[in-house]
């Protein structure tokens, strides 16, 4: 668990003037806010009525940006239990046949890079993943629009507004934008376009993260997943926050195996295209790319 020193004097201070209502928040309670972006992408059909059946690809454990020792991460098994409880709720069975979706997902902690060279009148690749991580498509276009424009780029999204004073949610999520996040991230795919037409045709998009002063990562994503949950394959307007608690359990020890991940092959997928997909969302997610 990460250590967390006893308060200085300077900072009981602050704390008793309330100026820093999230640290009182973390140091004093077990509740912490989540933020919450589920999307359905343009052109996808709507949300099935029955249940949908699905076979889900972990990407992997992520940790980008500037390294901290101390956290714990879950286990790669809690993660997919997790994940599989929180479908469950919502509807969704895994298909031992052929699903009619295909979830990749992707969890970990982004923190800002101090190291990475910006690219001049441009957007770091690891803030523009921070900014992704808590913002909807058009949200994310009007709050990098923002920041291009003030630096005269060349990369501004037409489709988008250019918002000249930073103000309401774009003020939000640039200012929410600047501190390291734990999160969680699941997309859903179409089966039949990736078996049939090695096309990863994106059906939705959830993505749920809290401040890294929220916990340990051990105690906050397992809560993560579980309050996203509600939001799989939904399409919501605004970003949502939502409060949760931490959880107390420990890792599930003695079955993170590689047996656990299903096999593409096995569902008439195509490993190659499957891992190289899988690859493309972690670089994107992690804000490694290019």
């Amino acid at each position: 668990m990460k250590t967390i020193p006893w308060p200085s004097l300077s900072l009981t201070a602050l704390l008793a003037a309330g100026l820093c209502p999230q640290l009182h928040a973390n140091l004093f309670t077990d509740k912490f806010e989540a933020t919450v972006v589920a999307e359905r992408a343009k052109g996808a059909p709507p949300e099935p009525k029955g249940p949908a059946s699905y076979v889900a690809f972990d990407g992997g454990y992520i940790e980008a940006g500037n390294p901290i020792a101390g956290d714990t991460p879950p286990s790669a098994d809690q993660v997919r239990q997790e994940l599989r409880s929180a479908l469950e709720v919502q509807g969704y069975q895994a298909a031992p046949g052929t699903p009619s979706l295909v979830l990749t997902y992707h969890w970990g902690v982004l923190r800002p890079d101090r190291v990475q060279i910006r690219v001049p009148f441009g957007i770091k690749t690891n803030l523009r993943a921070r900014i992704a991580l808590i913002s909807t498509e058009q949200l994310r276009a009007e709050a990098e629009n923002y920041i291009l424009g003030r630096e005269k780029g060349v990369n501004v999204d037409m489709k988008a507004s250019s918002p000249a004073l930073l103000m309401g949610p774009v003020e939000t999520v640039l200012q929410n934008a600047k501190f390291a996040r734990i999160f969680f991230v699941v997309s859903a795919y179409d089966y039949q376009a990736l078996a049939q037409g090695h096309e990863a045709k994106l059906v939705w998009r959830a993505k749920i993260s809290a401040q890294e002063s929220s916990g340990d990562m051990i105690e906050v994503i397992p809560p993560l997943i579980a309050a996203g949950g509600q939001f799989f394959g939904k399409d919501l307007p605004d970003v949502r926050i939502v409060t949760t608690a931490l959880s107390r359990a420990s890792a599930v020890t003695g079955a993170d195996t590689a047996s656990a991940q299903p096999s593409p092959g096995s569902y008439n997928l195509d490993d190659r295209f499957i891992q190289g997909l899988l690859k493309k969302e972690r670089a994107k997610v992690s804000g490694t790319n290019d």
